[in-house]
């Protein structure tokens, strides 16, 4: 019984452990396959495999060792606001479980929160029989206290660490290595984005000299931990995030103060120590540097490793206005509008503002911060389970700094991880990490429960699963509770997870090969193993028109086999639409897409696809009323069913909501000057060609009205700018040199019309052209006006 005990008690381990090491690095070179979906995979497969193997080695044993810290019971509130916020807000897919990688889900939450009760459970055995050794400059012996399994976890981190900065360090001697797509870009990398990268970096400063005088930097392995927070340092040097620099100096100061009254307390001396504190001094210093001047020292580094990073989302004003607007029902008030629906909300409510700059179209899918998005989301009980929270964390720091700094063995771990836990846990207030960072915040935390109780001065109480009455019996249904909630919610993202990476490869396939029975096939696959993709239906309408539009161009009319193809392709395209809007009918780009399509058979005069469309349309308008873009594609619709007079009023209403929309101006230019209304054409195409500067075809479709419309200066000047901005613009060319001859001209015409030439050879209305302006004729003397 033991054996069997033992053996599962180190696969639990080794999952944790293999788990710890491998998020810094973990990643599968193939293009379809993100690096955050492979870390998310990761950490709910070893959760699923950690969490079944201890379960059953408890129930082996018939107890459970747990330490009594008030982390692990506020922790439990994240994921019970969570579960309520969901079963008040729909049970939507969204929320349950999203895409798989964000973690303002459910299921996230769930693995989030076992990640920090297998992490401090598992790792909280008695310490190891560490072997003594002295520091001579130090006159100290090393801290004991950690178990075998803890270092090796602890160790793993730091080799996987290295792993990851050797490798940043090659992409930047060889920036055309992607691996898959992996280190695309100059802030490619193996574990993030770049500020997550950084925030890590950060990371590895603070554990690489805060570990140095314990077992876990003993021989060769001080030199691992150094050189993996030196090189942290440096490449924290070229990111150059004020705010990790600022979280970095203040936990240096922090740690730097305990050691002075540890120092004190150990040796009676207040003198500053060799080795640690000196390098905390140093860090501190340098943090601080940086702070002040490190968008300068940036500016002078090598074109090759200065590296600009942009990430946006929106600000802490903007996030608390949208919970402001969106929490008005006393249900969302207290409980969110449910998890994982901050995007749905912005569009909702983003300011007006917004439309002007470039963020205008993006769908901001959380708010500044992890924890601000949760008051949008969860309400006011989400915010006071963070708060909760955040305070049990503080107070296991603060009690671990204070016994350590009176003197106390064994507490080094502990005031590590403490200082690590809230320099990690401080990001979640103006930061979102992603799914690899934020479960090792939740492993860094449970490290910290682990090491306390190793300490010793937060205690355990082992928790009686045979017998006992009861409260065996409640014991028993708590830990069956917490195994299925973990290894369901894990499952869950996994296959969420698969169905995307699927998903990806259908849509690279298509880019590569234009096979669309290839990609159609991955897409069946993806809703085989996830029916509930909202994102699969869309590419499937997507797949769908592009198959329609093939078959269409090849078919036989007349062949009854071709027909009934096409008609079969055509239903499943609906359906796709229709199953995309069932599964999450608050998504705007769902009825986006099904309108486009209806859209596409209303062109071909399908019968009740033009209602079908307005309708899709007009509900996208509901689910996003201050985007444009219904507006502008609702515009085109009407286009299509000749109804002019109402597209312009939807134009119109667009650039209400967005003033400096060309598409939109571009769009009534054209409508104008179909009905030959030049005097209100002209100016709608001005503004195309201004607001869409770097167009060459807002500029073309400037000339081209204003020479309809007799502008002949206009004309010239707009196809000039065209051809300052695409040289090889056929068309433009054919505009200038008609507008240079009516301008009295005759000889720049005929030099753009021989450039033409030279351009397009063999163009009969081009030669034409020639023989009138080598004659002295008008160029259209014997020509179509018609290109």
């Amino acid at each position: 019984m033991e054996n069997s005990i033992s053996k599962l008690d180190r696969i639990a381990q080794w999952c944790m452990v293999l788990l710890i090491g491998l998020l810094p690095i973990f990643f599968i070179p193939i293009l379809w396959i993100t690096t955050v979906q492979v870390k998310a995979f990761l950490v709910a497969v070893l959760l699923i495999i950690a969490t079944v193997t201890w379960a059953i080695a408890r129930f082996k044993e018939g107890s459970i060792r747990v330490p009594n810290n008030l982390i692990l019971a506020a922790g439990l509130l994240m994921p019970l606001v969570y579960a309520i916020s969901v079963a008040i807000s729909g049970l939507s897919q969204v929320s349950l479980v999203g895409t798989g990688v964000e973690q303002d889900t459910l299921a996230f939450t769930c693995i989030l929160y076992a990640a920090l009760v297998l992490s401090a459970l598992i790792f909280s055995g008695p310490p190891a029989e560490a072997p003594a050794y002295a520091e001579a400059s130090a006159g100290r012996s090393a801290q004991a206290g950690a178990s075998r399994k803890s270092i090796t976890a602890i160790r793993g981190l730091f080799v996987g660490g290295f792993a990851l900065i050797f490798l940043e360090i090659v992409h930047f001697v060889f920036p055309g290595l992607s691996l898959g797509g992996v280190l695309a870009g100059q802030t490619g990398n193996a574990f993030g984005n770049w500020n997550e990268f950084a925030i890590l970096l950060g990371l590895f400063v603070v554990l690489g000299i805060a570990l140095r005088h314990t077992e876990v930097a003993q021989g060769k392995w001080k030199y691992l931990l150094d050189a993996v927070a030196l090189i942290s340092a440096l490449l924290l040097i070229i990111a150059n995030f004020f705010d990790v620099w600022t979280a970095v100096g203040i936990a240096g100061l922090i740690a730097l103060l305990v050691q002075h009254f540890a120092s004190r307390a150990q040796s009676g001396d207040s003198a500053p120590q060799l080795g640690t504190k000196r390098v905390w001094i140093t860090l501190v210093i340098i943090a601080l540097f940086f702070m002040l001047f490190g968008a300068l020292v940036n500016n002078v580094l090598s074109a090759r490793i200065r590296v600009a990073n942009i990430e946006a989302r929106p600000s802490l004003q903007g996030t608390i206005a949208i919970g402001q607007q969106a929490l008005t029902q006393p249900a969302s008030l207290f409980f969110g509008v449910g998890p994982n629906t901050f995007s749905h909300e912005w569009g909702l409510y983003k300011p007006t503002t917004i439309n002007q700059s470039a963020y205008w179209n993006t769908d901001f899918t959380s708010g500044v911060g992890t924890i601000p998005t949760s008051f949008v989301t969860t309400g006011i009980f989400g915010i006071i389970a963070w708060i909760l929270f955040a305070i049990a964390l503080v107070l296991t720091v603060i009690r671990a700094l204070v016994r350590y700094g009176k003197g106390e063995q064994g507490n080094l771990y502990a005031s590590s991880f403490g200082i690590a836990s809230v320099f990690l846990l401080s990001f979640y207030l103006l930061y979102v990490p992603g799914p690899a960072l934020s479960t090792l915040v939740f492993l860094c935390i449970g490290l910290l429960v682990a090491f306390s109780a190793q300490a010793g001065f937060t205690g355990t109480h082992n928790v009686i699963l045979r017998g006992n009455g009861w409260k065996g019996m409640a014991s028993v249904a708590g830990l069956v509770f917490f195994a299925v909630v973990t290894v369901v919610s894990s499952i869950g993202i996994s296959r969420v997870l698969l169905a995307e990476m699927i998903l990806n490869r259908g849509v690279v396939t298509y880019n590569n090969t234009q096979d669309i029975g290839a990609a159609t096939g991955y897409i069946s696959s993806s809703l085989a193993v996830y029916p509930s993709n909202a994102r699969a239906h869309r590419v499937g309408i997507q797949l769908g028109l592009a198959q329609l539009q093939q078959l269409i161009a090849k078919a036989d009319p007349k062949d009854e086999k071709a027909r009934a193809e096409l008609q079969d392709v055509l239903k499943q395209t609906i359906q796709h639409g229709l199953d995309a809007v069932a599964i999450n009918g608050t998504d705007y780009q769902n009825w986006l897409e099904l309108a486009g399509l209806y859209q596409q058979l209303a062109g071909v005069k399908v019968a009740g696809a033009f209602e079908n469309a307005r309708a899709a349309y007009e509900r996208a308008r509901k689910e996003n009323p201050l985007s444009p873009l219904p507006l502008l594609q609702l515009a085109q619709l009407e286009v299509i069913q000749g109804n002019t007079d109402v597209a312009l009023q939807d134009l119109a209403a667009a650039v209400q909501l967005k003033p400096d929309l060309a598409a939109a101006y571009y769009m009534a230019s054209q409508i104008y000057a179909s009905k030959k209304d030049f005097k209100n054409a002209i100016p709608a195409a001005t503004q195309a060609a201004q607001y869409g500067q770097n167009d060459p075809l807002g500029w073309y479709n400037l000339g081209a009205i204003s020479y309809a419309g007799t502008d002949y200066t206009t004309a010239a000047a707009a196809e000039e700018r065209a051809l300052t901005l695409n040289s090889q613009y056929a068309n433009a060319m054919y505009i200038l040199g008609l507008s240079y001859y009516e301008l009295k001209r005759p000889d720049d015409s005929l030099k753009v019309f021989n450039a033409l030439n030279q351009l397009s050879p063999g163009q009969q209305v081009v030669a034409d052209i020639l023989a009138n302006l080598n004659a002295g004729k008008p160029p259209l003397s014997t020509t179509s006006a018609g290109r």
